[in-house]
This record gives structure tokens, sequence and C-alpha cells, in this order.
């Protein structure tokens, strides 16, 4: 009779620890470091913006494009010739870590359509 108790509510015990766990997180904004561009055509190739053709590039580095660089994980299989360098990328989101400067994570806005565009060249990330 006992095992057949335990069988309930250690499971039952263990999903109310969980939920606890989880509803003592705290949704919080903070401040991070970034940078963006405005410009027109393509990333690899940008043009002054004009109307119809405006677009926003965004860079974010330290502890905010960590966060995300360990959100979205695994690393790409295929990443960057340099194994230091690691790659990670979820739809049109790129973040990169390379030891010499941290955290990166690159992604853009098509702003006259407000579509989520890719905001770097997959290759860039190697180099820069």
């Amino acid at each position: 009779m006992l095992k057949r108790a335990s069988l309930v509510l250690v499971p039952f015990a263990s999903l109310l620890l969980a939920h606890h766990a989880r509803a003592v997180w705290d949704y919080v904004h903070r401040d991070f470091s970034a940078s963006y561009a405005i410009y027109g055509a393509y990333p690899d190739a940008p043009v002054a913006p004009i109307a119809g053709d405006t677009k926003v590039a965004f860079r974010l580095t330290g502890a905010a494009a960590k966060d995300m660089f360990d959100a979205i994980g695994p690393d790409l299989a295929a990443g960057c010739p340099d194994p230091q360098i690691r790659l990670r990328n979820r739809d049109m989101l790129l973040c990169r870590h390379r030891p010499n400067d941290g955290y990166r994570c690159e992604f853009g806005f098509d702003l006259s359509t407000g579509l989520s565009i890719g905001a770097s060249v997959g290759g860039a990330m190697c180099v820069q």
C-alpha cells in the first residue's frame, strides 16, 4: 500500500515543486549594450534608405547576447572554419561567441513591412 501511495505522491510533489520554482522567476527588463544601422538594399551591400526600402539591423553584445546565445543553442554544425568561433541561430536571429570579444547577436527588420530579416551575412560573423 505504501509503495502504491508513493507512486502517486512522489510525481505530484515533484510537479508542485517544479511549479513553485517557476513561479518565483521575475519578469525583469534589463539594460543592455546594442548598436543599430538604418539602411536600404541588403546588409552585405547597403545603400541609403528610401521610402519603401528601409531596414534596421540590430547588434547586441554583452550579457543580453550571452543570454540569447545560451537560450537558442545548440551550436551550428557547419559553423566557422575557426573552431573557437561558435555560431547559433534561429530563423533570422544569429548569435556568435568568440573568446577574444565575447557574445554578439544580430537581427533586423524591414521597416517597410515589419517583417523580420537577417541583419548579418552568415560568413561575416566568422571574420568580424
